[in-house]
């Protein structure tokens, strides 16, 4: 994680008619990774820490799987530069963006290529260089609940560690969360037209509601799935980890699936929502804090961009930080 700390008792923000709205809620405090920070500087940085932590060499590397949100350029994407800085000379690079499934759906394509034989030792990568970015977004509450990060997973063949997944989109609901450019003097402009606004995250009341609808049937739902899929029960969960939108969505999400406390955990309150990055961060810190053992099952969920994705995993943990063991 970044090292700048920002608390939201201390920032300065304007209020408008949205701001006290659920979804806004649940975050004392964020990190911010630029201008400390490129997108690639941050990623290369949780790789290099994955290695450290897992003993697998850069040169072991054979493709690094990865999500930003945002790249340092519009193109290319930040994959080559990061597998250059780590020095990962056998490494392909391949961007994967289903937005905040994009974890998950890293682990997939990863999942997929170890069983083919294609890869041995792949790294899922998400970098979230976001909020700390648009400082014109940063004068709006609803902005709050976002911070920044960059999570590393090695996967590597083995003992099987996921048990199931579930993924598959809803494109009826595309469009309900958009990055965008502002309104500037009353006028739209597209982000490539000359004179746009400044990039914001555009949120009317009708959006949130069906945002929240969506998101109270797809995640519990996805999750009852993979853990069918697998064989498995609410009850043989031993830890319950979803996206983290904000403090409402996670407590109805526990009540839904049948997952609550002492058997779910998150990082919203000092991390914020970190899009991709907030499972496995959410993960590493259970693995840090002693609540995840070997053996334990696992149940993950999420949706993205309001509802025109959500995935699901069920996953048994086999001990090493870090690192997940893929048969093939």
């Amino acid at each position: 994680m970044p090292d700048r700390v920002v608390s939201n008792a201390d920032a300065a923000g304007s209020d408008d008619e949205l701001s006290g709205n659920s979804f806004f809620r649940g975050v004392a405090e964020r990190r911010f990774a630029s201008p400390d920070f490129t997108s690639a500087e941050l990623g290369a940085e949780a790789c290099r820490k994955l290695f450290d932590r897992t003993g697998v060499a850069a040169e072991d590397i054979d493709l690094i799987i990865y999500h930003c949100m945002f790249n340092d350029t519009f193109w290319p994407g930040i994959g080559p530069a990061v597998q250059s800085a780590i020095g990962a000379s056998q490494a392909a690079v391949l961007q994967v963006d289903t937005s905040c499934c994009s974890w998950l759906s890293g682990l997939q394509t990863a999942r997929a290529f170890i069983e083919s034989g294609i890869h041995r030792n792949v790294v899922v990568l998400t970098v979230t260089n976001f909020v700390s970015r648009l400082p014109e977004f940063q004068k709006s509450r609803r902005s709050w609940v976002l911070g920044d990060g960059a999570t590393a997973t090695l996967v590597a063949p083995g003992e099987r560690s996921v048990l199931s997944a579930y993924e598959v989109s809803h494109g009826e609901n595309y469009g309900l969360l958009r990055f965008e450019p502002d309104v500037v003097e009353g006028v739209f402009k597209n982000y490539w037209e000359r004179g746009c606004g400044p990039i914001t995250v555009n949120f009317t009341q009708d959006r949130l509601e069906r945002i929240r609808d969506n998101a109270m049937s797809l995640v519990p739902d996805a999750v009852a799935e993979a853990l069918s899929r697998a064989g498995l029960t609410a009850d043989e969960v031993a830890l319950l980890v979803t996206h983290q939108p904000n403090e409402s969505y996670l407590r109805e999400w526990r009540e839904r699936t049948g997952i609550g406390e002492p058997r779910a955990h998150d990082t919203l309150a000092k991390y914020g929502n970190l899009f991709a990055g907030s499972i496995p961060v959410t993960v590493a810190d259970a693995l840090d804090e002693g609540l995840v053992k070997p053996g334990d099952v696992l149940a993950l969920g999420t949706f993205a961009n309001g509802g025109d994705l959500v995935s699901a995993m069920a996953l048994r943990w086999s001990g090493t930080h870090s690192r997940f063991r893929q048969g093939g």
